[in-house]
């Protein structure tokens, strides 16, 4: 089962939407999210720490193996409409 979550101020197929597939180590299946492609990496990254249950991790979203740069918006960053992305912690452990 996969959830979506709508955080893109347009409307159901507006042309600044992104439907892109997150997936974490955490979870055994992907959810899919509808973000503004001008959002900022680190938001999204937040968004989808928060839904795969994340808290107080530093985590960033990865796209064909490349870390994505937190600073700069989704479709800046090289984010596509249907990519498949994955959530990485990147926080070191002590």
């Amino acid at each position: 089962m996969t959830s979506e979550t709508k955080t893109a101020p347009g409307g159901p197929d507006s042309k600044q939407d992104l439907h892109v597939e997150v997936s974490a180590p955490r979870a055994p299946e992907p959810k899919n999210f509808t973000w503004s492609k001008h959002m900022l990496v680190s938001e999204a990254t937040a968004e989808a720490g928060r839904a795969f249950g994340y808290t107080g991790e530093s985590l960033s979203l990865v796209r064909d193996g490349v870390e994505l740069d937190p600073d700069k918006q989704l479709v800046a960053a090289g984010v596509r409409d249907g990519d498949k992305l994955r959530l990485l912690d990147t926080g070191g452990g002590v």
